[in-house]
């Protein structure tokens, strides 16, 4: 078999002699950058592009495995605290008669609590979490390992309501049994 690649495939027919005549045009333009220094810079370029690109795809994964991380550490910090919470949980009587009010968020709440849980509360011994779509009663030792983890699932304590000394209505003080 004489003669060259591109003329033995036109003659087995796999190429045809446009093709043929593009190629040598290519390799024609090619040769001559070669010579005159373009095809150096096309490539310099071509690496700095693709060096671009990497560095491009290695910030966006790094960013990606950053997040991923995050969350998996704000579920592990959720399954912390919903296991301290369900661990220590002081339970509710079943036959507490006493109604406690307590505002989450805009609402007001309520548990039935006997008179000792709510000293207990209004000593600040015992704390209100919310978890799960249920509140749960807390030990305050408990209370500042979970405030660690999630804040926002133990409510905050009422606000004294107690007059301030230079208040001139103190003396007056409003019965609790009033109703407007």
């Amino acid at each position: 078999m004489a003669g060259s690649l591109q003329d033995q495939l036109l003659k087995a027919g796999l190429a045809n002699k446009k093709q043929a005549k593009q190629a040598k045009e290519h390799k024609r333009k090619t040769t001559k950058q070669k010579r005159s220094g373009q095809a150096v810079d096309e490539q310099q370029q071509q690496q700095i592009a693709l060096e671009a690109a990497r560095k491009e795809k290695a910030e966006r994964d790094r960013e990606l495995n950053q997040k991923r991380q995050q969350e998996q550490a704000q579920k592990a910090a959720q399954a912390e605290v919903r296991q301290l919470v369900e661990a220590h949980r002081i339970e509710l009587p079943k036959d507490a008669e006493l109604r406690y009010n307590f505002a989450h968020g805009s609402k007001i709440h309520h548990l039935y609590l006997d008179q000792k849980l709510i000293d207990r509360l209004a000593r600040g011994q015992v704390r209100i979490a919310f978890l799960d779509g249920s509140y749960h009663l807390v030990p305050t030792e408990i209370v500042e390992r979970v405030e660690q983890r999630q804040a926002d699932v133990i409510l905050p304590r009422p606000k004294d309501d107690t007059p301030a000394e230079d208040d001139p209505y103190a003396d007056y003080v409003i019965p609790d049994d009033l109703m407007w």
